[in-house]
């Protein structure tokens, strides 16, 4: 692993969950090019395998750039290429730049190495993620943040891959006046008078492999100093409402949508309808909301809390009978029974197991913390003997398929 880890689990056991106060820290990442590569990776990945689902931003000064946001996602990343090198090509200027959220999703390394980095976050049991991690990246050349100086509602945790250095000031007072500062639905509140006010600021350098951590709800800005990219990870607060309203909704199981632009008494009937359904097979509609937002625990939990890998990033074949395989990370299966089956949780992505009655998966969910290789054959030995031998090798091969099992 490219992070110091002994440096990063003394941190999150001193700052995690709320990270509270701003901390730099040189030199975490030991080989700050293994992670810009995986990037570069994963770039290539999205433009060439699926480009319109790529979270893509470009900027130029000030503002929010959609024609060059459609030039980048139209220009594939070459072999080789690098992210800075893709930006210098693609961009009309040095001051443009890009960023690009969710980018753990397109390669399944790059997922691998933030998810050892997220459990650390989360190792003492007494708090998950719930609502998950956004893994993004930011590329640039010269000038200052495209959005001035800023505030987000989430901390903010940095680690700068370069193979510049980056300037970066935070303000742990606000110092700003109504009269400097613009309200801003995405940032708060911003200015782009930037210079005036930096000498009221805390500064630090960012060497490739230095991290910092800015608190949420603290001004900040940053400077490019050349071609650069950084790791960014959000880690999100619960968001309770949308994960028990999406719960209810799945739990319900509703027969048929409404229509575009339904009568109001309709809307009423329907939430009715999904509230007085208290029985479903023989299960209540408090369970079955439980059950719902308990698979989506163990959908970001088997994929270390980061959104699942996309398909594009997934193996394409199915792995040689005696090729060596390995297991993702820890935890990245488990298994979720219920009333008429099992649920089968394999990094971010569900299999249903048809019962009647739920299916051990217990040495199954063991293996998985084992770092031992494997081959194909034995990993259908470790699934449940009472299942029909095509029913094993199809569930080995789903393993495969979505990330869960990998080459060493």
């Amino acid at each position: 692993m490219s992070i110091d880890t002994q440096t990063w689990k003394a941190f999150a056991a001193d700052h995690a969950p709320d990270f509270a106060r701003t901390v730099f820290l040189p030199g975490l990442v030991a080989d700050p090019g293994h992670l810009a590569r995986l990037i570069d990776d994963g770039l290539r990945t999205a433009t060439r395998q699926a480009p319109g689902d790529l979270r893509l931003r470009a900027f130029r000064p000030g503002a929010f750039d959609y024609r060059l946001t459609k030039r980048f996602v139209d220009t594939l990343v070459a072999d080789e290429e690098s992210a800075v090198d893709w930006l210098a090509r693609t961009a009309d200027s040095d001051e443009e730049c890009l960023a690009v959220n969710d980018i753990s999703s397109w390669n399944l390394d790059l997922a691998t190495e933030v998810a050892r980095l997220v459990a650390e976050l989360v190792a003492d049991g007494t708090h998950e993620l719930p609502s998950g991690t956004d893994v993004y990246t930011f590329v640039a050349h010269s000038g200052w943040t495209p959005f001035g100086i800023h505030k987000d509602s989430e901390p903010s945790l940095i680690f700068h891959l370069g193979p510049s250095p980056k300037e970066v000031w935070v303000w742990h007072d606000n110092p700003f006046d109504a009269s400097a500062i613009t309200p801003s639905p995405s940032f708060g509140r911003i200015t782009f008078d930037i210079e005036e006010h930096l000498a009221s600021a805390e500064r630090h350098l960012l060497q490739p492999g230095d991290f910092l951590c800015i608190p949420q709800d603290t001004y900040h800005v940053f400077r490019n100093l050349g071609p650069s990219t950084f790791l960014g990870l959000t880690v999100y607060p619960v968001r309770a409402r949308p994960l028990i309203t999406e719960a209810l909704w799945r739990a319900a199981h509703p027969a048929e949508p409404l229509a575009a632009y339904p009568a109001a008494d309709q809307v009423t009937a329907r939430a009715r309808r999904i509230l007085t359904d208290d029985d479903t097979a023989g299960t209540s509609l408090a369970d079955r909301v439980a059950h719902e937002i308990a698979l989506g625990q163990l959908r970001l939990r088997t994929n270390g809390y980061l959104s699942r890998p996309h398909q594009a990033a997934l193996p394409r074949t199915a792995p040689h009978p005696h090729a060596s395989l390995r297991w993702a990370h820890p935890g990245v299966v488990t298994a979720a029974p219920h009333h008429g089956g099992t649920t089968l949780v394999a990094r971010g992505r569900t299999l249903i197991v048809p019962g009647p009655d739920p299916t051990d998966f217990t040495d199954l969910e063991k293996a998985t913390a084992s770092d031992s290789l494997f081959t194909l054959d034995e990993l259908t030995a470790v699934l449940p003997e009472g299942l029909a031998p095509e029913r094993r090798e199809e569930i080995a091969l789903s393993l495969c398929g979505v990330g869960a099992v990998v080459a060493p």
